[in-house]
């Protein structure tokens, strides 16, 4: 017996359906396909039905990386072997992704990545740079020009490999107001408005929750405050020109943030 739909009459008559069930093996059992939904079927349903569940392969192996190096996805697939019919048991996902990581980072490349990540964070402008007033030191206490007079003996070494500091990098400031204090004192003179000046932000100075930039290296285009540490009466407002890596003003930097 096989009925199309939902046919509530469509059950073997074992017994009369309003009769006292004693038995378990007395419950009916429907041969209509809506007791495919229903969940009560006869057990030979299926197989006198015509009634075909769908039939899918293995899984695939997991396949590599989508990303060589950092997170990345895999994926694996599997085919349809048997299509449903008859309103049999419909066919799972045919794929699946999981998240995995490449492992094939060179220490050049991971470099890269973290100088164009902060690149990023240096040119963007937030509300809280604006308020941030720039501490400055005299270019004569940059690292970089520390390093670059200093004489290492390991130098003559054929295994010896300069380390660069990637953190590093130059923020140029044209300056719009300046206290007379700055131009009282020799390493403060070129503060003085209308010229141009070099700031390094080095590794030191830089703060991580800033997005490892440093304190006070301004936003384009906008007036931010600056204040030397060593002499406070010299201060005033600038606005910053250009973030380049390397400080391009003759003989390095002017200034280092603190």
């Amino acid at each position: 017996m096989c009925c199309d739909g939902k046919e509530t009459e469509c059950v073997p008559q074992k017994n009369d359906l309003n009769s006292l069930i004693m038995d378990l093996d007395d419950v009916p059992c429907y041969c209509d396909h809506g007791c495919l939904d229903m969940g009560d079927c006869c057990h030979d349903f299926k197989d006198y039905c015509g009634v075909i569940d769908c039939g899918v392969s293995e899984w695939s192996d997991w396949s590599d990386c989508s990303n060589k190096c950092g997170t990345g996805k895999s994926t694996r697939t599997r085919t349809v072997v048997r299509p449903e019919s008859n309103g049999g048991v419909s066919c799972p996902d045919l794929s699946q992704s999981r998240i995995c990581e490449g492992d094939q980072c060179s220490r050049k490349s991971s470099e890269s990545g973290r100088r164009s990540s902060g690149s990023t964070r240096r040119h963007k402008s937030t509300s809280s740079a604006l308020r941030e007033t720039g501490m400055l030191l005299p270019g004569k206490y940059s690292q970089t020009k520390r390093q670059e007079d200093k004489y290492d003996v390991r130098q003559n070494l054929k295994s010896y490999v300069v380390e660069e500091n990637s953190d590093q990098y130059c923020v140029v400031f044209k300056v719009d107001k300046a206290m007379k204090a700055c131009s009282n004192i020799e390493e403060t003179s070129k503060l003085q408005r209308g010229n141009e000046v070099c700031v390094s932000c080095e590794s030191k100075a830089t703060r991580p929750h800033l997005g490892d930039r440093c304190s006070g290296h301004g936003v384009d285009n906008k007036a931010t405050r600056f204040k030397n540490v060593i002499s406070p009466g010299c201060h005033g407002r600038w606005t910053r020109v250009e973030v380049s890596d390397s400080c391009p003003c003759a003989g390095g930097p002017d200034f280092i943030f603190v």
